[in-house]
């Protein structure tokens, strides 16, 4: 009996995942988003061909790698929340006329999906924000991925032993990082960029909501391109989002005034001097600070997001 009320008490374990064509973070969180003294990380490597462009092609291997995980971390049948790769998302603001419920949207959507609003795959699982309600209209953005692809994520998940709860993209993962653990108020318009080998990943927020996300490969042909020509590359492409999202998404009235960096030490240090060098936002790297965090001296910037996701659960 004793066991059973211990058993009562003791902080529910979420986990967190996040992908890319290259490896597969998780994370075990447990306890309260101030201390994370309890977290721990993992990191798989995958094989060229398990993954391509956000999408599974190797189910059993897929499959495989998760069980290896989720056994060296002990979270089988635990809460997962994972991010769907952002290569797989749309993001689309609408204006649409009169003041429209949120179930009135739920419906319109689910009817014109496929008819007036066209997307880049068939099936769609969608969510929305509405970023103003009134007698003008209904300004609302939309968030869209392939239902293959996040029913395929589900799948597999399931197979490796984890239970999966919540499906969100990398980027908010990473605005719930830098909202908790960042003193201050982050800039009112920001870019958070990584970059992952050949793949720069960007999203834009303004306040709380992201209004612009997007994967970047920066491959040349099939090669792999030295480092000095893949981080010019990647600032090049960087640059061209921060125009494209003041000009084209702004109408030039609100520019990202703060670029935030992720990723490994090593690469971030790199691709910031590379920025620097091409434009003159200020650039800064998100770095975890143990103190703040109660947490390990050596946990790797590059697993925020997949906290970031575990951080929705252990808050719910």
């Amino acid at each position: 009996m004793l066991n059973k009320e211990i058993h009562l008490f003791q902080s529910p374990v979420s986990v967190g995942l996040t992908f890319s064509d290259y490896a597969v973070r998780m994370v075990r969180f447990r306890g309260s988003v101030d201390d994370l003294s309890r977290l721990q990380c993992w990191k798989e490597r995958l094989q060229p061909g398990i993954v391509a462009s956000g999408r599974i092609k190797d189910e059993q291997a897929f499959t495989d790698v998760l069980k290896n995980m989720v056994h060296t971390l002990k979270v089988r049948h635990k809460r997962t929340f994972f991010a769907v790769p952002d290569s797989q998302l749309v993001l689309r603001q609408f204006d649409l006329p009169g003041i429209l419920s949120d179930a009135e949207l739920q419906n319109y959507f689910f009817i014109e999906i496929g008819h007036k609003i066209q997307l880049p795959f068939e099936r769609a699982v969608f969510d929305f924000h509405v970023l103003d309600r009134s007698a003008t209209g209904t300004h609302v953005l939309l968030f869209a991925a392939p239902e293959m692809t996040v029913r395929r994520y589900q799948k597999v998940l399931r197979a490796a032993g984890l239970e999966p709860v919540s499906a969100e993209f990398s980027a908010l993962g990473v605005d719930r990082w830098v909202q908790h653990f960042t003193p201050g108020k982050p800039a009112e318009n920001r870019m958070y960029a990584q970059l992952e080998k050949d793949v720069l990943n960007v999203a834009v927020f303004h306040e709380d909501t992201p209004l612009f996300i997007r994967q970047i490969s920066l491959k040349d042909s099939e090669s792999m391109l030295p480092d000095h020509e893949l981080l010019r590359h990647a600032a090049t492409e960087t640059d061209r989002m921060l125009n494209f999202y003041q000009y084209n998404l702004q109408k030039g009235s609100q520019a990202v005034s703060e670029i935030q960096l992720l990723g490994t030490i090593n690469t971030a240090e790199k691709f910031k001097k590379a920025l620097q060098q091409f434009q003159s936002v200020p650039v800064k790297l998100i770095v975890i600070d143990p103190e703040r965090t109660n947490g390990p001296e050596d946990l790797d910037p590059a697993f925020i997001p997949a906290i970031g996701m575990a951080m929705k659960g252990a808050a719910e």
